[in-house]
């Protein structure tokens, strides 16, 4: 039984080495101009494939005019299926040759050489059949002799046959320099690593990338602060006398994120009055509708003896009628009547504070309004020293992740706050990105000191955790990318400066989690 169990283990340790053997893919052959490049693949029917892209983002490229020549063969490349791709009716020599394509797309062009194209070699492809039996029956005849041998041992040595199975499973498993073990998945490539991708299908997976360029950027500090109104487009309505706020269907309380237009009635309110006050409103009500009948029937008798008064007479006559009239609607409307309150701006209503029938004081915010087009940003700076420095700044939020504001700074106070011990700078904020904030959302605000220095930018999404590392990948080739370990140094809005990466260098934008993924 010991020696049949033995023999079992030997066999399922030798099968995975007889199944698995890998396989080695081949890339094209690849060229860079000064605007495109391209990936030559040969095949054996005949004809070469071509496939065509943009040198900076990548993206494939269509309807391309390409005129080739090796040798004494010139020729031009038809389209093929999908965007980008081609083909040549020509094959290399198998001694290889150098081949010029003069290329002409999208109002550009460009010259490429592509040396030592050749026809590609056929992929790594495992043993002969032949080698596969050699090296099951060098296993078959080691298992035979470790069976005999624990038979002849005995139960009694059963464990030194055990060891002695064990110590042979290797050698029978790497022979003749070979190693047939069965091959884990491939780990996950580290930072520094050779990735490649065939061009079609960085054409199909959408793989883009960004020429990585140097600029002068200003040294800046970053300081918190919030997005306030513009005063000349906010306005806080408040009663101008004690009064009830007033349910009228006709002109209903507005709710917030309605628009209103200046004039427009947003609040119908009742003056609260005391008896004794009440009393001497319509006292001073009463005298003055007597008066204005008084002149009205002065006024009638004047035109019923037009021609025997004097003009002066009647005129004084119309104007004393007129300032009666004026006075009565004065004590109707704010001491005895409703009142009606006016928006005083155009703009959104943010805040609405009070209810129908509640009684307001003077000093009591009823409604608010803002211009959503005209905000300000207020930045709070402690280091008292750095606030005459201040000159240009950049406001981004988590809220608006691929965005930067630029500001303008309108000024700095001179006085510390009593509540957060800071300097208040306040910013302008340019009328087209003026929409996107939103009254006290919370901003970084990044102060510039006047300081400049030679950065890298490229987008946050270009930046991967790869290897436990923040990496960005670069096209090293027209089908090969590297995982270069960068260090980011700041980041602001869509953008983040870097360390790590050469001008010029091309940085993947587009497409960085299909390479994360590549083994």
């Amino acid at each position: 039984m010991l020696a049949r169990f033995l023999a079992l283990t030997l066999w399922a340790a030798l099968i995975p080495s007889v199944l698995a053997q890998p396989v080695t893919p081949n890339i094209g052959i690849g060229a860079e101009g000064e605007v495109f490049q391209v990936v030559l693949v040969p095949g054996s029917d005949g004809r070469t494939l071509l496939y065509l892209a943009d040198l900076d983002s990548n993206a494939p490229v269509a309807g391309a005019a390409i005129d080739a020549e090796a040798g004494g063969w010139t020729g031009k490349a038809e389209p093929a299926g999908g965007p980008g791709a081609y083909v040549l009716a020509w094959i290399p020599p198998a001694a290889g040759t150098d081949l010029t394509l003069v290329i002409g797309a999208e109002g550009r062009d460009d010259l490429l050489l592509a040396q030592g194209v050749a026809p590609l070699p056929p992929p790594a492809a495992s043993p002969a059949p032949e080698e596969h039996w050699r090296h099951w029956a060098g296993g078959a005849a080691i298992g035979a002799v470790l069976v005999i041998g624990a038979w002849w041992l005995g139960r009694r040595r059963a464990g030194a046959a055990m060891l002695l199975l064990v110590l042979a499973i290797p050698t029978a498993r790497a022979h003749e320099g070979h190693d047939h073990a069965a091959p884990a998945e491939a780990p996950a490539a580290q930072p520094g690593a050779r990735l490649v991708m065939a061009k079609p299908t960085q054409f199909l997976l959408g793989i883009r990338t960004q020429k990585v360029e140097s600029a002068d950027s200003a040294e800046t500090v970053r300081v918190v602060g919030r997005v306030v109104p513009d005063p000349a487009g906010f306005a806080r309505v408040q009663p101008s006398q004690p009064a009830r706020i007033v349910s009228d269907p006709e002109f209903p309380l507005p709710v917030p994120g309605q628009s209103v237009k200046r004039g427009q009635v947003i609040a119908v309110l009742e003056p609260t009055l005391s008896s004794l006050e009440r009393s001497d409103k319509r006292a001073a009500l009463y005298r003055v509708e007597s008066d204005i009948a008084i002149t009205e029937r002065e006024a009638a008798r004047q035109a019923a003896l037009k021609g025997l008064v004097a003009v002066k007479l009647v005129e004084d006559t119309r104007t004393r009628l007129d300032q009666l009239r004026r006075e009565r609607s004065q004590l109707l409307g704010t001491a005895l009547g409703r009142e009606l309150v006016r928006a005083p701006v155009d703009g959104v209503v943010t805040d609405v504070h009070v209810v129908p029938g509640e009684v307001v004081t003077v000093d009591r915010a009823m409604i608010e309004i803002v211009d959503p087009a005209r905000v300000r940003v207020e930045a709070v700076v402690h280091d008292l020293a750095l606030a005459p420095r201040i000159g240009a700044a950049t406001a981004a939020t988590r809220l608006l992740p691929d965005q930067a504001v630029p500001l303008t700074l309108l000024g700095v106070s001179p006085r510390v706050d009593a509540l957060d011990q800071g300097v208040h700078a306040v910013f302008a904020v340019p009328e087209a990105q003026g929409p996107s904030l939103r009254i006290g959302m919370p901003v970084d605000v990044f102060l510039a000191t006047g300081a400049t220095r030679l950065r890298m930018a490229v987008p946050r999404a270009a930046i991967a955790e790869f290897g436990g590392r923040q990496v960005v990948f670069v096209r090293t080739a027209p089908e090969t990318f590297e995982a270069r370990p960068i260090r980011v140094e700041r980041v602001v809005g869509p953008l983040a400066e870097i360390e790590g990466v050469r001008a010029g260098e091309k940085v993947v934008i587009q497409g960085v989690e299909q390479l994360k993924a590549l083994r």
